[in-house]
């Protein structure tokens, strides 16, 4: 389904009744059907937003007392993700970066009718594409909500199966074969699955799939299970995909299943937490869902409240696990007292509940966190004689236009719960709210500098290994380095996140030269000798003493030389081609050699060599992502022997499944390959798949 975008649903806030109506006939002669209303004032927008669904909004920088500033922040509080073109009386570059830092999305002269028409029409096109991609993603998780509870629920034990080894199987697959978990069987080949009697009957109909994977299979023979113990079945091989991957689905259909046994636990199955008797997370999350898709419908917003009760560990150490469970069931009659029925509520963890609070701005949640929390320490029940002092953290987020999915609005709701507990000491009893500048000003320019510097103070950059394939000589053990910078909450900082602010403060050349030295010890901590690809910022090359400080570090680590290559982008390569010329030469010297990544990403990639002396060469990885397409591999192909031809060494990055891998082991020219499907980065330099 797609979005059509009929009537400009458009709000215009301007300072001048007369300029406005100009605008709007002028876009309706224009041939854009608009639906428009005028603000002229602060009070005026507000009850706009809140009462009206609207596409767009054209806003002059200053109108009825109200500034822009006021107007994003309005938007911001009210969860309103409209695209704002900003009409202004002298258009110049400050004011379009103060507009589009603000979070506008264009800026026009107010007088320049043609202008602001090429720019409604952008927007137009960008409020489509979210649509489009809103109501796609929606659909997509729909159906494979429904995909998977088919699959759970189905009396057929079905499994997926990559290159012949589990990747997924419903919970009938993995009774029937006695593993405890599909974690247990993931990895496992389905060889193992039949009996010995069969190894050939299978062998032979696996042999017919590599020649024609489109093809369905029935296989009659018999299974085993981990027992040892065989029975009658039907493998039923046919295509499928899974998580995007393609794949085969192996369903099969046995003699032994007991279909009354299955009816029961389907019965059994239900959405009641059998603790407090609210409803579970599978309910709570389909919920979660469902707001999410209202707010793209209707704009209607939710606040999502995460409550966990603080120390529950202590408290279940003194009351064990019944009194615990008994304050769980007070909690719950605390939450349905308050709020009744209508709002949706569940345990969604041991100790932790969520609920659904519909909200018409981001300050009507506040109040509710705080009852909740006031009417956890009020409880003080007396649970196995005695008394409990409970207390409760609360943290909230927002299901709103901009929300993607509800697994997105639960996370940030625990963090937010998580940071709440930390607040008194560590003690708890607390609320924090999710604050939209709290994410911009976590990886503001000065706190990531900042960051850095800690960084390299305290050698707690973080580097991590991946290893290079070669595809001729399995002894080469090749790794390429990374480094991140770690954070104190959240994941680490990527190199792409943090390195153009270590140029903005002069410290990524003092980056580079920790991730070598660090690196280098690394290697030489191990027994076997092994190469290393470092990569190098572009802002690195602008220090003229880099080269003669390797160097000096080569000889201090007695490191051969010769396994160290030094890599850096081909934009940066062409940006600072002479500086990549010099150095390329200069480590030559010290016998290390020189490679560039992203390579082929510009119009014409190869003249590059005619001035740096390049080794090696890393291809863009949209190379290996679009190899399902014959013209794209084509001309990867193409480039790829061009790049052999002329000498230079090939690694192919981001190799991500089987028929990627598959493919690349045919084009001929490749050196090296690397990926996750091969082996994802690690903390250490691991030699061998045992180590």
């Amino acid at each position: 389904m797609t979005y059509k975008l009929d009537t400009i649903r458009l709000l215009i806030a301007h300072d001048s009744q007369d300029d406005a109506e100009q605008l709007m006939n002028a876009l309706r002669n224009a041939g854009r059907a608009t639906r428009a209303e005028l603000v002229l004032g602060e009070d005026d927008l507000l009850r706009a937003l809140k009462s009206g669904s609207w596409e767009m909004l054209l806003c002059r920088p200053a109108f009825g007392g109200c500034t822009l500033e006021s107007v994003m922040a309005h938007l911001q509080r009210l969860g309103k993700t409209l695209p704002v073109i900003v009409l202004a009386d002298h258009f110049d570059a400050g004011q379009l970066r103060g507009a589009l830092a603000l979070g506008a999305r264009a800026m026009a002269p107010v007088a320049d009718r043609e202008l602001i028409m090429l720019l409604v029409d952008q927007q137009l096109d960008y409020v489509r594409m979210r649509k489009e991609r809103t109501e796609n993603e929606h659909a997509l998780r729909e159906a494979e909500k429904r995909l998977a509870v088919l699959m759970d629920q189905s009396r057929d034990a079905i499994a997926y199966v990559v290159d012949g080894m589990h990747i997924h199987a419903n919970d009938t697959y993995v009774e029937m074969f006695g593993y405890a978990s599909a974690d247990d069987l993931a990895g496992v080949p389905v060889m193992d699955m039949v009996s010995a009697a069969d190894h050939e009957k299978l062998k032979k109909l696996l042999r017919s799939r590599a020649q024609d994977e489109s093809k369905t299979h029935e296989l009659a023979c018999r299974g085993v299970d981990t027992r040892g113990e065989e029975f009658d079945a039907t493998f039923v091989f046919a295509p499928s995909t899974y998580d995007g991957e393609a794949c085969t689905q192996i369903v099969i259909r046995s003699a032994d299943v007991d279909e009354s046994v299955l009816q029961e636990k389907l019965q059994a199955m239900s959405q009641v937490d059998q603790t407090t008797g609210l409803y579970n997370r599978l309910w709570f999350m389909e919920r979660l869902e469902e707001a999410v898709a209202e707010v793209h419908k209707t704009g209607q917003m939710a606040g999502l409240l995460y409550l966990r009760l603080d120390e529950f560990e202590q408290m279940q150490g003194t009351v064990g696990m019944e009194g615990a469970d008994e304050a769980l069931m007070l909690v719950a009659g605390a939450l349905r007292k308050r709020l009744g029925d209508q709002v949706p509520m569940a345990r969604v963890g041991d100790e932790d509940f969520a609920l659904l609070l519909p909200v018409q701005e981001r300050e009507d949640a506040a109040p509710m966190a705080e009852q909740l929390r006031a009417d956890i320490e009020a409880l003080m029940p007396a649970v196995q004689g005695r008394t409990l002092h409970l207390t409760g953290s609360v943290g909230v987020a927002f299901v709103q236009e901009d929300s993607r999915n509800g697994q997105t609005v639960i996370t940030r709701a625990l963090d937010c719960c998580n940071k709440a507990q930390k607040h008194n000491s560590g003690k708890g009893n607390s609320v924090h709210i999710h604050d939209p500048m709290d994410d911009v000003a976590a990886g503001s320019s000065e706190a990531v500098a900042l960051a850095i510097r800690q960084a390299l103070e305290q050698n707690s950059f973080r580097l991590l290994y991946q290893p290079l394939m070669n595809l001729s000589d399995e002894s080469d053990h090749f790794f390429e380095v990374f480094v991140h910078l770690p954070q104190k909450e959240g994941d680490d900082l990527k190199p792409e996140a943090f390195m153009p602010i270590a140029a903005e403060h002069g410290l990524a050349a003092k980056i580079d030269r920790w991730v070598t030295l660090h690196a280098i010890r690394a290697a030489m901590a191990e027994k076997t000798p092994l190469r290393l690809l470092i990569n190098l910022s572009g802002y690195s090359l602008q220090d003229a003493e880099l080269a003669a400080w390797i160097g000096k570090a080569l000889k201090a680590s007695k490191f051969d030389p010769s396994r160290l290559l030094f890599q850096i982008s081909e934009g940066d390569a062409n940006t600072f081609l002479k500086q990549a010329q010099a150095f390329a030469e200069q480590i030559a010297v010290l016998g290390c050699r020189f490679s560039i990544s992203r390579f082929a990403g510009g119009i014409n990639p190869f003249k590059l060599f005619e001035h740096v002396p390049v080794a090696m060469v890393k291809f863009d990885g949209s190379f290996t992502q679009e190899l399902s397409k014959p013209e794209s591999r084509t001309k990867f192909a193409e480039l790829i022997t061009q790049a052999s031809n002329q000498g230079k060494e090939v690694l192919v990055g981001f190799v991500e499944s089987a028929q990627q891998m598959q493919v690349l082991w045919t084009l001929g020219g490749v050196n090296y390959l690397q990926g996750f499907y091969l082996q994802a980065p690690g903390p250490k330099l691991q030699l061998s798949a045992d180590e």
